[in-house]
């Protein structure tokens, strides 16, 4: 049976085919009768390159884009010029603080130099604690007592070359010591060993050597000005000690001869040296640091 192809003139299978019935008829052509049109593509940017002539995979502009302050100066002047336009006469009121709360004073306001050591400041127990970080990284630990601001405890570390933490150096108070344990211990310091400790005073550093049960006359504590360190030393060379005063050494202050006092009492003998001015002073400093800036260890738990 022969096929009859004329019906297959127009399948309307294309957007060609829909255009000429539509022009044929003289009708409008319906929305989903419209012939098909791609998006329109843009041409693509010109990626930004690195120095290698390599494309970089980083979105060009978007430091830009995150940017809030805009300004001509540095990130700091714009953002104090965004802070004044958004709160303007409010920050008279407060006191230059935008956030409320007490004014801003200088030394909370600016930025803590990297050469300069960093101090952070507690209270608790009793006791109010100056942690101090140095540039190097070594670390000074005081404690003061909370009622009568007299220096309890003072350790010290310094970093190893190679990386890692030493152990605390006690210049003030004593390291608790560790209880014997018969299990894994092998031998215990004898207790009529002699004890040094430093413990001070409000008026004076003082070093106490317990458990020296020699007679008074056997002991002779002088000054050694070449390596400014305090010497013990006895006649019968039972005991021999150099004492350093860090107190003194970091602030670049000699020690003197006047300053320096002894005496032996119960099996102890007692070092004492007056606490200069310029050591207190700065001990105040720091106390007043705590008082200002110190966190309660109350609110931290």
């Amino acid at each position: 049976m022969p096929v009859d192809y004329s019906k297959f003139d127009n399948i309307e299978d294309s957007d060609e085919e829909a255009e000429k019935v539509a022009a044929a008829s003289g009708k409008p052509m319906k929305p989903w009768e419209a012939p098909f049109q791609p998006p329109s593509r843009e041409l693509a940017k010109p990626k930004s390159k690195c120095g290698s002539g390599r494309e970089t995979l980083e979105p060009e502009g978007l430091e830009k884009k995150l940017s809030i302050c805009q300004g001509g100066g540095g990130d700091a002047d714009a953002m104090a010029e965004q802070l004044s336009r958004l709160y303007g006469s409010k920050m008279g009121q407060m006191g230059g603080n935008p956030f409320g709360g007490p004014p801003m004073e200088p030394e909370e306001a600016s930025a803590s130099k990297p050469n300069e050591p960093k101090k952070v400041c507690t209270k608790g127990n009793g006791r109010k604690m100056v942690h101090t970080t140095n540039p190097d990284g070594g670390e000074i630990v005081e404690e003061f007592d909370e009622r009568t601001d007299v220096l309890l405890l003072r350790k010290s570390r310094k970093p190893k070359k190679l990386g890692g933490e030493t152990e605390w150096v006690y210049e003030v108070g004593q390291a608790q010591e560790k209880a014997f344990d018969p299990h894994s211990d092998l031998m215990k310091v004898s207790n009529t060993n002699p004890i040094f400790l430093r413990k001070d005073t409000p008026e004076h550093f003082q070093w106490r050597i317990r458990n020296l049960a020699y007679p008074v006359d056997v002991y002779s504590v002088t000054i050694d000005h070449e390596r400014q360190q305090v010497v013990v030393r006895t006649s019968n060379k039972k005991y021999f000690k150099r004492i350093d005063v860090e107190d003194l050494a970091r602030l670049g202050i000699k020690l003197k001869d006047e300053s320096l006092s002894w005496k032996h009492q119960h099996n102890t003998l007692i070092i004492s040296y007056t606490r200069p001015m310029e050591v207190v002073k700065a001990e105040q400093e720091a106390l007043k640091l705590v008082a200002k800036t110190g966190m309660n260890m109350k609110d931290m738990m």
